[in-house]
This record gives C-alpha cells, structure tokens and sequence, in this order.
C-alpha cells in the first residue's frame, strides 16, 4: 500500500507525471517501522509538457517488471503499473520475478535471463513466460498453490484467502499486455488502502 501511494505521487503529484522506470525490490528500502522507502532515480524521467509519452525511450529495467510496450521504446505512467503488478506477485508468491519466469518455463525452452537491459526479443520471451504464469494462477487453486508458504502457514481462513485473490486479481489487471487496460497508480493505491482498511476492522473485530 506504501509503496503504491509513493508511484501514485511520482505520477500525479508533480506538474509533469514522474515515471521511475526501474522497478525492482532492490530499489526499496525498510524504515524502523517497516514501512518502504523508495531510492535511487537515477532513471525517472519526466513526461514532456504537453505529451503523454515519452517516445525512443532506453529499454531499462529488471527482467520481469519490464512493460511490454517499453520494448518499443515507449514510456509512460503505465509501465510504473506494470512493474508494480510484477511487485505484488513476487510479494504474494515469495518468489524473486525471475524465479517466476524461470518456473513458466516449459522443458524444450532453454532461455537464458540475467539482470539489466534487454532486446527485444528476449524480453518478448519474457512478458510471454510472465503471461503464462499470470493465466495459471487465474485459477482459483492454482493460485493458492503458488502463495508463498509463510503466508499459507498452517492454512488460510476463508477472509485471508478471499484477501489474497482480491489482491492477485489486482496484479493480473497491472499486468495486462495493454497499457490501456491496467488501472492507474492512483486506484491501484485506493484498492490496496481499501484492502488494507478491511484487514484492519477484521482484526479489530477478532480482537
């Protein structure tokens, strides 16, 4: 929820939207309250007066947070809401976002992934693995084999659980091939603090 308002304040909080381009865990950083912090722009880069887009944009990024529309050297706030798609299900799952492409892949498929920028047909191969494994845990129990253990525990009461697919259903629609079709930071970030508000008044209750 933190970290969705800090790009949902990058994108509308300034004159000119701010995209940070560069999605990646190791990009955040935990305070004494756990509470994520955001560091290093050195890739941000602010939308032109007057534009939407920036076009011939450099293709920068971490394998699997990589909006697939950047392989065109296009950059927008919409690649922010991919790479933060890609956040949650590694958030969910426990799995770094290679591991997770590296777990779609099929026997026959001998692809190579390593950090840093990309062509663009690798990164062709990669939003495709992503895909795949986006659609399979669609599937309802498909996906709560794919949550991470420690927050499985011992078992998942039916609130938790209905919590999680609200949350992997938020993912998907980050995830989406078109940037038209994924939501904005700023409802990404109402979804979440709704999620998180209900979280609360639930543990109030129980308490």
């Amino acid at each position: 929820m933190e970290i969705s308002h800090t790009f949902a304040y990058l994108h509308v909080g300034f004159s000119r939207p701010i995209v940070y381009s560069s999605m990646d865990l190791s990009n955040f950083l935990l305070d004494e309250h756990c509470v994520p912090k955001l560091f290093d722009f050195s890739y941000a880069q602010c939308i032109p007066e007057g534009e939407t887009q920036i076009k011939d944009a450099d293709v920068r990024g971490t394998i699997g947070f990589i909006a697939p529309e950047l392989f065109k050297c296009v950059l927008d706030e919409k690649c922010d809401v991919f790479g933060f798609g890609s956040l949650l299900l590694v958030l969910l799952t426990g799995q770094m976002a290679s591991e997770i492409l590296v777990s779609s892949k099929t026997e026959d498929e001998e692809l190579q992934y390593s950090s840093g920028t990309e062509d663009e047909d690798s990164g062709t191969q990669d939003h495709d693995l992503l895909r795949n494994f986006v659609k399979k845990i669609n599937v309802d129990n498909c996906f709560i084999e794919a949550v991470d253990p420690i927050i499985v525990g011992d078992g998942l009461c039916p609130e938790i659980e209905q919590q999680l697919k609200v949350c992997k259903e938020l993912a998907v629609k980050c995830l989406s091939d078109s940037g038209e079709d994924r939501p904005t930071m700023i409802d990404a970030a109402k979804q979440l603090r709704q999620l998180y508000l209900s979280t609360s008044f639930m543990f109030l209750i129980v308490n």
